[in-house]
């Protein structure tokens, strides 16, 4: 559709009713709903009931959300900003509150080997918990952290044979907690942290030594369009050494030329706050097919601002501290993203597809399941 249509459909979807979430778990209705009336008064009831069936869904596995993409093992869940600590540690809040937002299943990202390590810790951590979503990690080396290879004790093979037993440790038997090989790929818009040929050439290494060998789906990163068209012919001549359903470009905030390319190859489109900044990122989004499309938060970045294109289309909302230094227990933290403000990348998807958000959650989130978190 065009931007103007686009605006139409805005317009229409801001008189739908808005929702509260106060502390951990508790749904109420929004401030002031209730001087508008019975239909509003009625549009809460349904609102608490449609929160109730997720968490309850939740705990039994059914019907969640499955949220493709959060760092986890980010310090500001350690109450760490800048290399300052601001607050105590949160992650198990982060983690309940996630659950009572009804988000089932959530893949911890790692970025290096060392990250690798952390996110099996993690997710062998969060077996046996029931008030926390199920959790399962990625192995494998961020594009900008490529120089890890050549700087590695043993050189770079030795620290891919490292990888690559993380990984069969770790994906292996009924409970598996590596599900995926990244976060990996290319970027361009950063080549002060790793330059272009480095990039590529350990791309492609995972593709080969990682990748094929575990045969798991790709949690793949690419940022400007040169590197899409870069990645994009990587992914196409190894793509016979990839599973069928190959994996996801994630945080995708490009055009959609490339987004169709991707979906051509077997890939899966992921979006999160970053990808609904813009009025031209929206578009992109309406044209891409739903079944191909699945959901993250990027967690603890990508938040969806007020300045967002998208940002008039969330219903959903918690409790929240304005910075860091006055956190307190049971509240989020302004601009830190958290696992359950998945409801909120669901709610802008939805709201600009003019779709019903529960059965959008159901489609994005059965393909997450059969990708990812699927059984054996």
């Amino acid at each position: 559709l065009v931007l103007d249509e686009l605006a139409g459909q805005l317009r229409a979807y801001s008189a739908s009713p808005r929702r509260v979430f106060a502390g951990p778990a508790r749904a109420i209705a929004a401030p002031g709903r209730a001087a508008h009336g019975g239909s509003t008064a009625a549009a809460a009831a349904a609102d608490a009931a449609r929160d109730a069936a997720a968490a309850d869904a939740a705990k039994e596995g059914r019907g969640s959300l499955v949220d493709i993409g959060a760092n986890l093992l980010d310090p500001m869940f350690q109450g760490e900003y800048r290399e300052k600590t601001r607050h105590q540690a949160d992650l198990p809040a982060v983690l309940c509150r996630a659950r009572a937002a009804g988000v089932g299943q959530v893949m911890v990202t790692a970025g290096s080997l060392e990250e690798a390590h952390g996110a099996v810790a993690l997710c062998r951590g969060a077996l046996h918990n029931a008030d926390w979503p199920e959790l399962a990690g990625t192995v494998g080396v961020h594009p900008t952290r490529c120089g890890e290879f050549d700087s590695a004790p043993g050189g770079a093979e030795a620290h891919l044979a490292a990888l690559l037993a993380v990984g069969r440790e770790a994906a292996g038997g009924t409970r598996r907690v590596c599900i995926a090989v990244g976060e990996c790929g290319l970027d361009y818009d950063r080549l002060q942290f790793c330059a272009k040929d480095v990039q590529l050439r350990y791309f492609e290494r995972q593709l080969e030594g990682l990748a094929a060998p575990l045969g798991l789906p790709l949690f793949l990163h690419c940022r400007t369009e040169e590197a899409a068209k870069d990645l994009l012919a990587l992914l196409a001549k190894h793509r016979d050494k990839l599973p069928d359903l190959p994996g996801v470009v994630h945080s995708f905030d490009g055009r959609l030329e490339d987004a169709l390319e991707f979906i051509r190859l077997g890939f899966y489109i992921g979006l999160n706050g970053c990808s609904l900044r813009t009025a031209e990122n929206l578009e992109v989004v309406r044209q891409l097919p739903a079944d191909r499309l699945l959901l993250e938060t990027d967690a603890p970045w990508c938040s969806i601002k007020a300045t967002h294109a998208g940002h008039t289309f969330v219903r959903s909302t918690w409790d929240e501290v304005k910075k860091p230094e006055k956190w307190e227990e049971g509240k989020c933290v302004k601009d830190r993203c958290e696992p359950c403000h998945l409801r909120q990348v669901l709610e802008v998807i939805a709201g600009c597809r003019g779709e019903d958000a529960e059965v959008l959650a159901a489609t994005t989130s059965e393909s997450a399941r059969r990708m990812f978190f699927r059984e054996g």
